[in-house]
């Protein structure tokens, strides 16, 4: 069978957004002698959104629509109710394949922005600390047939468990440890990168598992082929090494937007991109490009999976950004 699906792993969630049109510094009273803390924000909106890591790049690999998507994980009473599970199925390229907690709710995070940008933010895991018991095994007919996984934020039992099925079931895989970065040790960050291809991150979660690995990519480079890591509105950089054994620093641009409006999950969408070309079969920089160019539709509405575009547009803004048309996307 032909290896051209994706598993997506990673969280589902809702997020709920909130504005308070005050400063956070005047709503808050804190005594560190006695250790009181005290503080009453009344928000004057709210926006629910479709979040999560895995959410968010499947969504985008829904509107690219390169290849079947199975995206997996664990969601509580709500996902249903709320509209979650209508979201991911207009898109028939992907499969949902979650477990469904009866007694638990999906995981949310409340984020509250106040006029100066400062952020209050609480996540609730819920459903999503179940991950940690999916079987893989179970869970997928026919592994032979997925080229790529990506093994993405979640608890780290889950990520630890997922990243050993996933090497014995041979399916080749890329690392996002994302936020929860420098909660793993020395000892799982070396285990779960022996079993991956490909680690991905941004300029702090590299240099977490650096501080934890070594002290230079060439010390990550000994466990994994290649290391992509993105610089936000510096764009992004591809370390490979040579057959020589010399490393290689490839810098990729950042695609502009028409407009920024909200980054959140732009990354997400850097990784739909990223997939997208290794399913294509294209070289690590122009999956680093097409990351990048996925990315820059993300931050042009609010929430991170709200935007619409198609290969279309991805075609054309590639050409506007970096000069030319790689034949693997001219031809879709």
């Amino acid at each position: 069978m032909k290896r051209d699906k994706v598993l997506v792993l990673g969280s589902l969630a809702f997020d709920y957004i909130m504005g308070f049109e005050e400063n956070f510094v005047n709503a808050v009273s804190i005594d560190l002698n006695k250790k009181e803390f005290q503080s009453t924000v009344t928000a004057n909106s709210r926006t629910q959104y479709f979040g999560g890591t895995a959410g968010n790049i499947a969504y985008n690999l829904g509107l690219l629509n390169i290849s079947p998507v199975s995206l997996l994980g664990s969601v509580g009473k709500d996902f249903e109710s709320l509209g979650y599970s209508e979201h991911i199925a207009k898109f028939d390229n992907i499969e949902l394949k979650v477990d469904i907690q009866a007694n638990l709710f999906t995981a949310a995070c409340y984020i509250v922005n106040d006029i100066k940008s400062n952020q209050m933010i609480i996540f609730h895991g819920g459903a999503l600390d179940e991950s940690k018991n999916i079987d893989l095994r179970e869970k997928l007919d026919h592994p032979e047939q997925y080229a790529y996984a990506i093994n993405s934020t979640q608890g780290i039992e889950a990520m630890m468990n997922f990243s050993e099925q996933l090497n014995e079931l041979n399916i080749p895989t890329i690392f996002d440890p994302g936020q929860i970065t420098p909660l793993f040790s020395k000892d799982n960050l070396q285990s779960i990168l022996t079993n991956s291809e490909i680690l991905i991150g941004n300029t702090y979660e590299i240099n977490q598992v650096m501080s934890k690995i070594g002290e230079k990519e060439k010390d990550l480079l000994e466990y994994i082929g290649t290391i992509v890591k993105t610089k936000g509105s510096e764009g992004s950089e591809l370390i490979t090494k040579t057959a020589s054994g010399k490393l290689e620093y490839i810098e990729i641009p950042i695609s502009n937007p028409n407009k920024v409006i909200d980054t959140t999950g732009a990354g997400d969408g850097y990784r739909a991109g990223f997939l997208s070309g290794m399913i294509l079969e294209m070289n690590l920089q122009n999956s680093c490009r097409l990351g990048s160019i996925v990315g820059s539709f993300v931050v042009e509405t609010s929430g991170a999976q709200t935007q619409v575009y198609d290969i279309a547009s991805v075609r054309k803004r590639f050409l506007n950004t970096y000069g030319y048309t790689p034949s693997e996307i001219e031809n879709l």
